[in-house]
C-alpha cells in the first residue's frame, strides 16, 4: 500500500479539458448530443487520442472504437484500467460519462508524470457508447470489452433514419465482423469516477460517495389492444380506447413503485399510438417501462406487480395487454476489495465516503463480468442530469480527480 498523500493533479488542464470536450456536440439550442460513431463522437474521440498522445501514453482504438491510453507496467500482470463513455444523450450535459473519461486520463498522466512507471500496467479508456442514445445497444463498449455482444447485433440494431450499427461501423473505419476482437481478459481492476446523477450528496452536503450496488434494470413493452373508433360518431361510453386504457396503467405502474418505496423506481418513456390520426379514437397503444431496484428479489416482485397492474387494468377496460421483456439486467455488487482502495483515498482527502447504491446504470456493472469494478461519485448538483444543466461544483471535480489518481496509485504502484 502507497503513502496516503493525496496525488496532485494539474486543476486548470482539467477544467479546461471537461470544457474543450464539451464543444463536441454542442447543440444551438443548448445541451450536447454525441451519439455513436457521428461526427461528434469522431471528433470526441480524436480529441482524447491525442491527450492521451501528449501524456506519452501508447494510443489505441479497438474494434468497436473504445480508445485506450496505456503505460506498461515494470512487472506487467492484469491491468488496472479507469475511464467512462464519451457518448451522450440527446441533449445531455457536460459531465455524464465525460467526467470519468477525462478525470481518468488524468489520473494516469498524473501518475506517470509523478512517479514514473507503474508496477503494474495502467490504463485509461474513453469507452465509445453507454447512452443507446442513437441504437438500442445500451453499454456497446463495454458490452464488447466483457464479451457480451450478441451474434449478429450489429446488423440487427438501426437507428432512427433506418442506418444499421453495422453501416454505421463501416462509415468510421470499424469492420462489424471484428467486433469481438475488442474482448479483453486481462483487466484486474476497473474504477470508474462519475456524477451521481441523483439529489442524495448534494441535499446531505457530502462530497463522495462510494457505490456497493448498482440496480437492477428491466425494459418492458406494454402492447395495448382495444378497437379504433370514429372520434365524433362512437359515444364515449362504448369505447375500446387504447390510449385511455394506456394512460390508465402509466398511472398505476408509478403507484406500484411508489407504494414499494425507495430505491424502486418505473418510468413510462416512450409511448405511441395506432392508428395515429387526430379522428380516429385508438385501438392501438404500446409503451415502454424502465424499472430498477437494487435487491434481486424486489425487482422480480416490482416487474410482477407492474404486469398485474396493467393486466387488472385491460380486463376492466376490455383490452387486450401483452407484456413483453426487452432488456433484463440484474444488480450488481461491486468489488469489495477495490471500493475499499476508493474509501483508503477519500479518507486522504479527509472525506468520509458515502455508501451508496446507484439507480442509474454504468459500465461498471457490464465490465463486472471481466474485472474487479468499483465506483465513485462526486455530487451533481440538485440532483440533475441527462439535461444540459447538469453539473457538479468545480472543487468536487478536483477533488473526485484526486481521490481517483490516489487510488490508482494503491492498485498499479504497490510494491
Amino acid at each position: 500500500m502507497m503513502t496516503s498523500e493525496l496525488v496532485a493533479i494539474d486543476e486548470r488542464r482539467l477544467l479546461r479539458r471537461l470544457d474543450d470536450l464539451a464543444q463536441r456536440g454542442a447543440l444551438p439550442s443548448g445541451g450536447l448530443y454525441r451519439a455513436l460513431y457521428t461526427p461528434a463522437h469522431v471528433a470526441a474521440t480524436e480529441l482524447y487520442a491525442d491527450w492521451c498522445k501528449e501524456a506519452g501514453l501508447l494510443v489505441r482504438r479497438d474494434a468497436v472504437g473504445n480508445v485506450w491510453g496505456r503505460v506498461e507496467g515494470s512487472r506487467g500482470g492484469r491491468a488496472i484500467v479507469t475511464g467512462s463513455h464519451i457518448d451522450t444523450v440527446r441533449g445531455g450535459g457536460a459531465l455524464d460519462g465525460a467526467l470519468g473519461v477525462v478525470a481518468g486520463l488524468e489520473a494516469v498522466a498524473s501518475l506517470v508524470a509523478q512517479f514514473g512507471r507503474p508496477t503494474r500496467i495502467l490504463e485509461c479508456v474513453a469507452i465509445c457508447e453507454e447512452e443507446g442514445s442513437r441504437f438500442s445497444t445500451n453499454f456497446w463498449g463495454a458490452r464488447a470489452i466483457a464479451d457480451r455482444l450478441e451474434p449478429d447485433e450489429a446488423q440487427r440494431a438501426r437507428d432512427a433514419d433506418g442506418i444499421t450499427l453495422a453501416d454505421a461501423m463501416r462509415g468510421v473505419g470499424l469492420d462489424p465482423a471484428r467486433a469481438s476482437q475488442a474482448v479483453r481478459r486481462d483487466i484486474d481492476n476497473f474504477v470508474e469516477l462519475h456524477i451521481e446523477q441523483g439529489p442524495i450528496l448534494d441535499e446531505s452536503n457530502e462530497r463522495l460517495g462510494v457505490v456497493r450496488t448498482i440496480a437492477g434494470t428491466a425494459h418492458l413493452e406494454v402492447t395495448v389492444r382495444g378497437q379504433a373508433d370514429h372520434a365524433g360518431a362512437a359515444a364515449m361510453e362504448r369505447r375500446r380506447d387504447a390510449l385511455l386504457g394506456a394512460a390508465a396503467m402509466t398511472l398505476a405502474i408509478a403507484k406500484v413503485a411508489t407504494d414499494m418505496g425507495p430505491p424502486a423506481v418505473a418510468t413510462v418513456g416512450t409511448i405511441g399510438v395506432e392508428p395515429a390520426q387526430v379522428n380516429v379514437v385508438p385501438g392501438l397503444a404500446r409503451f415502454t417501462v424502465d424499472a430498477r431496484h437494487s435487491s434481486a428479489a424486489l425487482r422480480l416482485e416490482l416487474i410482477a406487480e407492474i404486469a398485474k397492474a396493467c393486466k387488472v387494468i385491460g380486463r376492466e377496460r376490455e383490452l387486450a395487454v401483452d407484456v413483453r421483456t426487452l432488456r433484463d439486467r440484474p444488480p450488481v455488487q461491486l468489488h469489495e476489495r477495490t471500493t475499499d482502495a476508493l474509501r483508503r483515498a477519500a479518507r486522504a482527502a479527509g472525506v468520509e465516503p458515502r455508501e451508496m447504491v446507484s439507480g442509474a446504470g454504468h459500465d461498471s456493472q457490464i465490465l463486472s463480468a471481466a474485472a474487479h469494478a468499483a465506483m465513485l461519485f462526486v455530487p451533481s448538483i440538485g440532483g440533475r442530469s441527462h439535461r444540459a444543466d447538469e453539473a457538479t461544483a468545480a472543487e468536487d471535480v478536483v477533488l473526485g480527480t484526486r481521490v481517483l489518481a490516489t487510488a490508482l496509485r494503491d492498485l498499479a504502484y504497490a510494491a
